[in-house]
């Protein structure tokens, strides 16, 4: 076995990345605890293995200086105090939870701690608060169109990627694909559809392994013809679920190959949701919707917060208002499917104060 930190932790991550290939992939594990579960003992992806791996080199060497060499002396409030010390530092409230998970992933994941000490960042007081605000986000200061000004270079590179991105809100794995598929479920000669109205149609499997087909934005649509014209196929032919999607994604080549990181996707994907949910708005919507949701109430008894679940019923065509935007409640629920939430309070990332395009 290694004996200093940096080479032990190396170790246990390479563990768990290997565990993850042989397990049979993350939608097993859902299934086994009813899609609700925190997996510290599984790594599966490559790029997440990279990032963890990064991460604990910084732990390591934070060890190091604190004279500390062996796990038997990382306790729940050793680690604490590094992510204060990434705090002081100034890191940014989401760099101090990806260190947070990538300890768990040693600590708990390597049997070393009980799921019940894991590093809760949100649990732990001081920790910084990821802002709500778009403007004071890292790397969010600009909107779509600011940014294509600033970067006209960047901007031509990487034009047909991030013009599809706009025109269908697509997450940069779903674009160039992810290791969980071999890469096949990137965007590709099997991804386009028409629909019956005349809309080209992406279709795609997202986070947590989610089945979409995706409306292309009305004003981006003469251009998407114009680049994926010869590969976009009839109405008839487009899978209807993900088993159906699985089965012509074997043969799928993607478009692209994966791209600089330098390219905040995330700020296309609310180009894409603003100019979406203005086209969504013009249109009538009817009917009701129930939205199940997890309410934290106090016990009389026993003073303890638990969780409960309960529903509201929203009127479709009734106006509601999410960040700057208004519109029926029809078209945030719409939005929200091809956007691959099926929330609504995640809108709030893509139409909130400082994103408007």
């Amino acid at each position: 076995m290694p004996k200093n930190l940096k080479n032990r932790f190396r170790t246990e991550l390479i563990r768990q990345r290997k565990n993850a290939r042989k397990f049979g992939g993350r939608e097993k594990l859902k299934k086994l605890h009813d899609g609700k579960y925190t997996d510290y003992s599984h790594i599966y992806s490559d790029r997440s293995y990279m990032a963890h791996l990064g991460r604990a080199r910084k732990f390591a060497d934070f060890c190091r200086e604190k004279g500390v060499r062996d796990f038997d002396q990382i306790t729940p409030e050793f680690a604490k105090s590094y992510l204060f010390f990434e705090r002081d530092r100034g890191l940014s409230a989401s760099t101090i939870g990806s260190d947070a998970l990538a300890l768990n992933h040693i600590m708990v994941g390597g049997g070393y701690w009980k799921n019940s000490q894991r590093l809760v960042k949100s649990k732990i007081t001081g920790m910084p608060r990821r802002s709500t605000k778009i403007y004071q986000q890292r790397e969010k200061s600009l909107n779509s169109t600011e940014w294509r000004e600033r970067y006209p270079n960047y901007y031509a590179k990487y034009q047909r990627q991030i013009d599809t991105i706009r025109a269908f809100g697509l997450r940069r794995r779903e674009l160039v694909g992810g290791s969980s598929y071999h890469g096949k479920d990137g965007l590709g000669k099997n991804s386009l559809y028409w629909s019956k109205n005349g809309r080209i149609m992406a279709v795609t499997i997202g986070k947590g392994g989610k089945f979409r087909q995706i409306e292309c934005r009305l004003d981006l649509q003469p251009k998407m013809q114009q680049l994926y014209g010869d590969y976009i196929k009839s109405a008839d032919k487009m899978p209807k679920n993900k088993q159906e999607y699985l089965r012509v994604m074997k043969q799928n080549k993607p478009f692209y190959r994966p791209y600089s990181h330098s390219i905040p996707s995330h700020i296309f994907r609310a180009d894409y949701a603003q100019f979406k949910l203005r086209e969504l708005a013009s249109k009538s919507f009817s009917g009701s919707r129930v939205y199940s949701y997890s309410k934290r109430i106090k016990s009389p008894q026993s003073g303890k917060y638990h969780y409960v679940r309960t529903t509201k019923t929203h009127d479709l065509s009734k106006q509601y208002q999410i960040g700057v935007y208004k519109a029926p409640f029809g078209a945030f629920y719409k939005l929200s499917e091809y956007m691959g939430h099926n929330r609504l309070d995640v809108l709030q990332s893509y139409l909130g104060e400082g994103r408007e395009n």
